[in-house]
């Protein structure tokens, strides 16, 4: 299976306006999104690439895992990551985090930590030997300014229509 990985930012009047302008901007606003927990299936191929959704595509189902944060907070600085860590044989976990700070960089570095210490939690109650050097992490990050804003990390595994009988 290839599961997507994607990011966007979106600015609106208010902060769901800024969450639908980020769905947008990652390509999966006309989507009906439904939430899954962070397990990568064996067998996973995990792309750094956006989601190409068919035109036709609208109010399908999408399978994701998501890390998202919105804010109207001026001046403050958000971030969502999602981080992952997957075996050889393709299974692994996903984590998601979402932080508010004064400074980018203090964003980062606070996600950066978190994302690390669950992903070595979720390898060690599933007896997967962590391996720093394995653990990937895909983060977005934006400075709120005069309007809501909403930064948005998408893990992508598919779409389905909705069986209509």
């Amino acid at each position: 299976m290839d599961i997507f990985i994607t990011s966007g930012i979106g600015y609106g009047k208010t902060p769901l306006s800024a969450f639908d302008a980020a769905l947008k901007d990652v390509g999966v606003y006309n989507f009906n999104l439904i939430y899954i927990s962070s397990i990568i299936p064996a067998a996973s191929v995990i792309k750094l690439k956006k989601f190409k959704a068919a035109r036709k595509q609208y109010g399908d189902r999408l399978y994701v895992v998501r890390s998202e944060i919105r804010s109207r907070e001026s001046g403050k600085c958000i971030g969502a990551a999602l981080g992952w860590y997957q075996l050889k044989n393709g299974k692994g976990v996903f984590v998601e985090h979402e932080e508010i700070g004064e400074t980018e960089s203090a964003v980062e570095s606070n996600l950066t930590a978190e994302v690390k210490k669950s992903l070595t939690d979720l390898c060690r109650l599933r007896g997967f030997p962590f391996a720093e050097k394995r653990m990937q992490m895909k983060m977005r990050t934006v400075k709120v300014t005069n309007s809501a804003a909403c930064t948005l990390v998408l893990a992508v595994y598919k779409s389905e229509k909705w069986d209509i009988t």
